[in-house]
């Protein structure tokens, strides 16, 4: 395991930004070079890639991680920010007839509408920028605004469970979302609502999954202060302990589901410095493949005719594993 980079996976608490548990991740390594894969709203949950070190240089890779959410889709009322934390600006017609609802089959049949290839605008109220500034301040501002449209893949939804809550005329809808990069749940939630005649607003949301991290392997940040104060609030005693306790992952598992190819040390050196070299002894080739070296990932790059051109080294050309003699590939 490197020690100067890799990912930890979040599980991020509703009310807090993705921006901010960079901050405290920031505090806890007691390093600046952190980031995150794929901003979730402040009051979504859910799995939080937390990159750090040169792993940071994997994440135009990860950005184009598929995803999965799961949503609680309130239905009978639309407010201006598609969530549960704005103002209701439309309720379901008085004369809206709510025993469709209970037919799942109906229900099933209006979801997968949505299906295969959508267009989304921006919501009024994201970061998408327009003329470097975010639309939320906009929005804020009462300022008008066009808002840019992206195309997006919806690869599967599934209905889980129609029920009521206290307080509300009409059902949630618990729905499972399998989504291209870029996908606005928000909005699938209100053209959910208005395809089915009532409103609706996306009442609890929670990313399952992004690309191949799982929330099941993800951590608490309050968690994590739990085991900082224990080693008294020193970053590298921390990250020590995190790295034994197998929370921080290798770079290498960003790249899991993208070719990999095993390299001598001779090789192992070039492609640390940058150079080309024939890693195959045909002509195969590769848009994006990532290079190792006892296991650890040297640097990801594409294959033309077996000459492999590098595109981003994720390690010090210097490091000791690569040196004559080394081993066990530690460092």
């Amino acid at each position: 395991m490197q020690a100067d980079q890799g990912i930890i996976l979040i599980n991020k608490v509703s009310g807090k930004s993705s921006a901010a548990v960079v901050a405290q991740v920031r505090r806890l390594l007691g390093m600046k070079r952190v980031g995150h894969c794929g901003t979730l709203d402040p009051f979504a949950t859910g799995v939080l890639p937390i990159i750090f070190g040169r792993a940071t240089a994997a994440v135009p890779y990860m950005s184009e991680y598929d995803k999965k959410y799961r949503c609680q889709v309130q239905l009978g009322s639309r407010t201006d920010t598609m969530d549960r934390e704005g103002e209701v600006i439309a309720r379901a017609p008085e004369d809206f007839d709510s025993a469709c609802l209970e037919d799942r089959s109906y229900v099933e049949r209006i979801l997968n509408a949505f299906l295969g290839e959508i267009k989304q605008q921006a919501p009024l109220y994201s970061a998408v920028k327009v003329e470097g500034k975010p639309l939320y301040k906009y929005a804020r501002q009462g300022e008008e605004v066009d808002r840019p449209w992206r195309t997006v893949y919806v690869h599967d939804i599934k209905l889980l469970d129609i029920y009521y809550i206290e307080g509300e005329a009409l059902p949630r809808l618990d729905i499972m979302f399998s989504t291209s990069k870029g996908t606005y749940i928000r909005s699938l939630a209100d053209a959910i609502g208005e395809k089915l005649g009532c409103y609706a607003h996306a009442a609890e949301l929670e990313r399952s999954a992004c690309g191949p991290f799982a929330l099941e392997q993800s951590v608490k940040i309050d968690d994590l202060f739990a085991r900082f104060d224990t080693v008294e609030r020193d970053p590298k005693a921390f990250t020590a302990l995190i790295a034994d306790e197998g929370i921080v992952l290798p770079t290498l598992a960003a790249f899991v589901d993208f070719p990999t190819h095993a390299v001598e040390r001779s090789e192992a050196v070039k492609l640390a410095h940058g150079q080309e070299v024939r890693v195959l002894t045909d002509d195969s080739t590769f848009e994006t493949i990532s290079f190792t070296y006892n296991n650890i990932l040297l640097a990801v790059g594409s294959v033309n005719q077996g000459v492999a051109k590098v595109k981003r080294v994720f390690v010090d050309s210097s490091a000791e594993f690569l040196e004559e003699g080394s081993v066990d590939g530690s460092i």
